[in-house]
């Protein structure tokens, strides 16, 4: 990662904001968040349309519309703040140059994907880019992390996805450290783990889970004092696995393309720390009403407030999210997410026991999945007649027909407890794809 002065000061911001009263840190967002909507409305003219519109000074962050995906997609050239940018610019340069070049000298370029679909470009200038190392070096500061630790980040595949680029920058100073990626096999990992033996474990939590298993089965024999997880939903149970393999804690992290590191886990593991010094964040219904704290809101708006470049103001993200009801024990001043629980569109509309249709989402009925050692990795698709259950079987899960109608059954009691009754089939298969660049795990495919 990169050590330059401005990177450092920083970092030592993040780590001194951290012992705030709650009071300062809303004034210094309340401060940012001013600044930031005068230049998006100055210089923006997807913005400065919208405050014509209103006809009056923007006051309130709520007087901004929400923006989607799809409008910002749509919308792309009006919304960046240069006029020297535009998709086609930027369209070329990543087909030339690649991300890892800057663009005009200037500008680092991310694509963003996702669950959606829809391609957009995400483009930083050098101070904003700077602040987004500054947040991973103080998640590495975190975890104990120096410069001769040994690291090792298991990611996406190409430079495309974020991951690949920070594991890319841990490795130059550890010239030593396996290059290793997500779509690799497992026993290819386990492998170059047991060679190198990190001191720190960094990757997806499907991958933290099937890594904890092989542990457990004695094929992985590696002693990290620290894990962190990131870009998939961390589930408790994946956490419990993991900490029972390797007594270390786990440390998640929430982030995105669109908006950098959105927050962390503290010791306590009592929910995401919001960087509330570095962004806007908003639990909201599905009419984009806010929701009062420890309720799971349909959507969540972000507003980064240091990218003035491609501002996003009240940008969806439709992750369901529960904010905290009280301050966290460890005593940052950062509110925080008390639950996260998979994408909105990964809910489920299922027959209901008593009549009628039943909406849950997949983290109702994961227990009897994620709690089977013998399995893998597993996908649910949501077909017309019901549910159809994928699993990657390990070795040790014993007769395949055995092992598929015990899954089927506990499924079945889950999903019955849920209120539901949802036709159920199960098969075993070799292995199930995961997602583009990213290399994330999709949980939840649909059948039309």
């Amino acid at each position: 990662m990169s050590r330059r002065p401005g990177t450092l000061l920083f970092v030592a911001e993040l780590a001194q904001q951290e012992t705030w009263p709650r009071q300062q840190l809303l004034d210094l967002q309340r401060r940012r968040l001013k600044a930031f909507v005068e230049k998006a409305v100055k210089e923006s003219p997807y913005y400065r349309d919208i405050a014509a519109k209103l006809g009056r000074r923007i006051t309130r962050l709520q007087d901004f519309p929400v923006l989607t995906k799809s409008i910002l997609v749509a919308e792309y050239d009006r919304l960046l703040t240069d006029p020297m940018l535009s998709r086609a610019v930027i369209e070329k340069h990543l087909s030339e140059q690649g991300s890892g070049r800057e663009l005009l000298l200037k500008y680092h370029v991310v694509p963003s994907g996702g669950f959606s679909g829809l391609r957009a470009m995400m483009v930083y200038d050098r101070t904003t880019r700077m602040i987004g190392v500054a947040n991973m070096l103080r998640w590495l500061q975190r975890m104990g992390v120096s410069e001769t630790t040994r690291v090792v980040g298991i990611g996406a595949a190409t430079m495309i996805h974020v991951s690949n680029q920070v594991f890319l920058e841990l490795r130059k100073t550890r010239p030593d450290a396996p290059a290793l990626d997500v779509t690799m096999p497992i026993p290819e990992l386990v492998a170059a783990l047991n060679r190198y033996q990190p001191e720190v474990l960094i990757t997806y939590p499907s991958i933290l889970r099937e890594l904890a298993l092989e542990q457990l089965a004695g094929r992985l024999a590696i002693a990290p004092r620290c894990c962190s997880s990131l870009s998939e939903m961390l589930a408790p149970e994946v956490r419990r696995l993991a900490f029972e393999a390797w007594k270390a804690p786990i440390i998640d992290t929430y982030a995105t393309t669109e908006t950098g590191m959105i927050g962390t886990d503290c010791p306590e593991a009592a929910g995401i720390h919001l960087l509330e010094q570095l962004m806007i964040v908003e639990i909201v219904d599905e009419n984009y009403r806010p929701v009062p704290n420890g309720t799971v809101g349909e959507r969540m708006l972000v507003t980064p407030l240091f990218n003035p470049v491609l501002p996003l103001i009240r940008y969806e993200i439709t992750d369901r999210v529960a904010l905290a009801t009280e301050p966290c024990r460890c005593g940052r001043p950062q509110w925080r997410l008390a639950s996260i629980q998979g994408r909105r569109e990964e809910m489920l509309d299922l027959p209901a026991k008593d009549g009628g249709i039943l909406r849950i989402p997949p983290v109702h009925f994961r227990d009897p999945l994620l709690l089977n050692p013998g399995l893998r990795q597993y996908q649910i698709e949501a077909r017309p007649d019901g549910l159809h259950i994928r699993v990657v079987l390990g070795a040790d899960a014993g007769e395949p027909a055995t092992a598929l109608a015990s899954l089927r059954g506990a499924l079945l009691q889950a999903l019955d407890q849920a209120g539901a009754k949802p036709a159920v089939t199960i098969e075993a298969v070799d292995k199930i794809e995961r997602i583009g660049s990213s290399g994330k795990a999709r949980l939840v495919a649909r059948s039309h």
